[in-house]
């Protein structure tokens, strides 16, 4: 399926691409190997009209679930909270990953409103705080790098700021009829938005990009191998953190600007808080700039450490003399 992942684009998009430019429905969809998928589909219309509170009471037994039967991630959350937080008890640990597996199978029950709502039901459950940081720098004619960490409402986070003209990039399912389903609800017709496959554009086609006034969202906490990264902290531990912020912004002018997205219960919102723009950026040194980013990934992140993704494996890449932290 990567190798023939295709951008998913509204057919009003930034770049100006044809709409057969972007992937689409497939026959060969309609074949057994796919009869599971549509099963998955047909489920994921049921939840989506169920009451929120269902959804969230289920959501937490789903997440119960994983907590006590899947242990190797279990320990990766676990592992990752004892390198950021080395003064936490560990009680304080245990008491994170109980809650981060909490909202993420919350999240797994609600994540389907995205796929089947129309946008003007989703903004009605979607804010967007200091949205002016990114009206500022559009208005001046310059494009904008919003970058942001994965919480487990992540996706809630690119639709709450639709209204913008954006670029941004997707990991392709290997299931070629989930790859198109939940592609194409990032990519609603009232959008104006191109979503790239990642390995294969992120550099030439984003650079073009970014000499417009669009937004480009990304995803800046991701360990991706040594090549293209630095060694800087994040939290407590050293993390290979990409450079390519830098660089863009280097290359093009663009802001740089943090945000994150969190789950408020209370209110029934997804929350997008945008923080100030990123200030003597890039400054040369690929170490600093590397910091600054991290440091505001932390101030953001902790802002609800329970919805940071930490099952994912953000520390595979080590420093040299370091063992790989994971089992």
């Amino acid at each position: 399926m990567t190798d023939k992942a295709k951008p998913f684009l509204s057919e009003h998009n930034p770049l100006g691409m044809q709409i057969n430019e972007g992937e689409s429905f497939s026959y060969k969809y309609f074949l057994p190997q796919y009869w599971l998928g549509w099963i998955i589909i047909l489920i994921s219309f049921f939840l989506t009209y169920l009451p929120k509170t269902f959804r969230n009471s289920i959501g937490t037994l789903v997440g119960f679930i994983i907590h006590k039967t899947n242990k190797k991630r279990q320990k990766i959350v676990e592992k990752n909270l004892s390198l950021c937080f080395k003064e936490k008890k560990q009680s304080e640990i245990k008491k994170i990953t109980q809650e981060y597996f909490k909202h993420l199978g919350q999240s797994y029950l609600n994540i389907p409103v995205l796929w089947w709502k129309n946008n003007d039901n989703l903004q009605e459950i979607c804010s967007v705080e200091n949205v002016h940081y990114i009206q500022d720098e559009l208005s001046k004619k310059r494009a904008v790098i919003l970058f942001t960490a994965h919480t487990v409402t992540l996706d809630f986070g690119g639709r709450s700021i639709s209204s913008f003209p954006i670029i941004s990039m997707y990991k392709p399912f290997r299931n070629g009829l989930l790859n198109w389903f939940i592609g194409k609800s990032r990519s609603k017709a009232t959008d104006n938005v191109v979503v790239f496959p990642r390995e294969k554009y992120i550099f030439k086609n984003i650079i073009k990009a970014l000499k417009k006034p669009i937004v480009f969202y990304y995803l800046a906490d991701e360990d991706l191998g040594a090549k293209d990264s630095v060694f800087v902290p994040f939290f407590d531990e050293q993390k290979a953190t990409l450079t390519s912020i830098a660089r863009l912004s280097s290359m093009t002018n663009a802001a740089v600007i943090p945000c994150i997205n969190h789950y408020n219960l209370k209110k029934n919102k997804y929350e997008t808080y945008i923080d100030k723009p990123l200030e003597n950026f890039p400054s040369g040194d690929e170490k600093v700039d590397a910091r600054q980013v991290n440091d505001r990934l932390e101030q953001l992140i902790s802002r609800d450490l329970n919805q940071y993704m930490w099952s994912l494996r953000l520390f595979q890449t080590r420093p040299k003399g370091l063992k790989y932290p994971y089992e």
